[in-house]
């Protein structure tokens, strides 16, 4: 295990937008999909300021943007944001670095699935149309295998999850068990006995019938104040929340194979690295290189042998890959 001897140093996050920065407040219209997080960007080219947006519009609830809605854009007199970049001390301050809308989808990797609470047993319940798409997208509506005599009341959120892939450890074989994915998130409309309909209020990934039900909950932000590890833990990068990449950029998901039992917290952050070789230098002496810090990784939620993390910021030409190992470099405090 390597000795850390650097600190880590402020992040610099980019974020793209076709809009500036607003001047003045103005008006939205709620779509489907829509989240403060992402409305932060667009509007001001910082996720960090959904709060202000948030705090602006008091009568609405966080968990469910009413598509039709307007909002009120405050301007928030933090115009400082230059050609679509814009730096946080998150990593040192006790400022939220991870909003909870980002943590709704990071989905697990477990031995011991959830249990689910109920089913998605018809897409397109409103479609009459037999050759209808077998897929659900934001706004469709579902029906579910549960209803009042499951005490489902209308209003009721659920968490729509995906049994993925089975993953064994890049190293040692060894089963870790299979990946869930959050797919999206419904909310109950109608409902009968043992049934109820739903519509689609978000969607990560396509909606199918048969994907599973959990309880929907708020997610608290995770806040970064960390200290130094000087003797860390290594981790291996086993797999990641989307299926189809080989490689993982920044934001993405990943997961790793280490978890609560191993003292793992939301907000720990992991590195990793380029090692250093040795170098014949032209006079003669052999140097050793500096180890090179190409990615930096955020616990996002751990379970007990395993936590998804997210990639805050990684070289461009450096891709975080299954298999790859990282470094404990900071304990949430």
């Amino acid at each position: 295990m390597k000795r850390i001897t650097f600190a880590v140093s402020l992040l610099a996050l980019l974020a793209s937008s076709a809009f500036g920065p607003v001047a003045a407040e103005t008006l939205h219209t709620i779509r489907y999909g829509d989240t403060l997080w992402e409305l932060a960007i667009q509007y001001y080219n910082n996720p960090f300021l959904w709060e202000s947006i948030l705090e602006a519009n008091p009568g609405i609830q966080i968990t469910y943007l009413e598509p039709g809605t307007t909002l009120l854009i405050p301007f928030t007199g933090e115009q400082n944001v230059q050609s679509g970049v814009y730096a946080t001390a998150g990593l040192t301050s006790s400022r939220s670095l991870l909003s909870r809308l980002l943590l709704e989808t990071t989905g697990m990797l477990t031995d011991d699935p959830p249990q689910p609470v109920g089913y998605v047993i018809e897409t397109n319940a409103d479609e009459n149309d037999e050759f209808g798409d077998e897929t659900a997208y934001p706004g469709d509506w579902l029906a579910l295998d549960i209803g009042q005599d499951q005490g489902i009341e209308i209003g009721r959120v659920f968490k729509i999850m995906q049994v993925g892939e089975d993953v064994r450890h890049p190293d040692t074989g060894e089963h870790l068990g299979q990946v869930i994915r959050a797919a999206g998130v419904c909310r109950v409309i109608e409902t009968a006995a043992n049934s109820s309909i739903a519509v689609l209020e978000h969607s990560y990934l396509r909606i199918h019938s048969g994907d599973f039900l959990l309880p929907y909950t708020s997610y608290a932000p995770i806040e970064v104040s960390g200290i130094d590890v000087i003797e860390g833990m290594d981790a291996w990068v086993v797999a990641f929340k989307d299926s189809d990449p080989i490689q993982a950029y920044s934001f993405d998901v990943i997961y790793i194979d280490r978890g609560a039992t191993d003292g793992l917290n939301p907000g720990d952050l992991f590195n990793m690295f380029k090692y250093g070789n040795d170098i014949e230098s032209p006079s003669g002496d052999v140097v050793t290189t500096p180890d090179i810090p190409i990615a930096e990784i955020i616990v996002l939620e751990t379970l007990p042998e395993t936590s998804a993390a997210m990639i805050i910021s990684n070289s461009a030409v450096d891709l975080v890959s299954i298999g790859d190992r990282i470094e404990l470099v900071k304990k949430q405090r």
